[in-house]
């Protein structure tokens, strides 16, 4: 075979069979991850009986979570090793922001965002 034969590798038709074949690698790529979302049974919405109401982080893999089936709440423990239930609520906790205290209430911010936000704005009122 003559070195004239082969193709010029900068040929713009040459460089468009690279790009599509790029561009069909990225797109099969991409259904992929979504067909697997679609399909994945953990990454769905909850919905049904059962619910996470709370979950508190305790260590990397390890939390608390308050789980509602039915019209009972259970406090369970996640680990490595498992889940565990750790107590059946008698009465179910309100999860909602008590109107006992509203003073307290306003005066804690409901989000880290919303506290910085207050923090810079106090600090920016203390300088003269």
């Amino acid at each position: 075979m003559s070195p004239s034969a082969l193709p010029d590798p900068l040929a713009w038709t040459e460089l468009l069979r690279v790009f599509g074949g790029l561009v069909a690698v990225i797109a099969v790529f991409v259904a992929a991850l979504w067909l697997l979302k679609r399909v994945q049974p953990g990454m769905r919405a909850a919905s049904g009986p059962m619910r996470v109401l709370a979950t508190l982080h305790l260590a990397p893999r390890e939390k608390l979570l308050l789980v509602q089936v039915g019209g009972q709440q259970l406090l369970l423990g996640s680990s490595a090793q498992g889940l565990t239930c750790l107590h059946v609520l008698a009465t179910p906790v309100d999860l909602q922001p008590s109107a006992v205290a509203p003073g307290v209430a306003a005066a804690l911010p409901a989000s880290f965002p919303d506290w910085l936000r207050r923090a810079v704005e106090q600090r920016a009122k203390a300088k003269p």
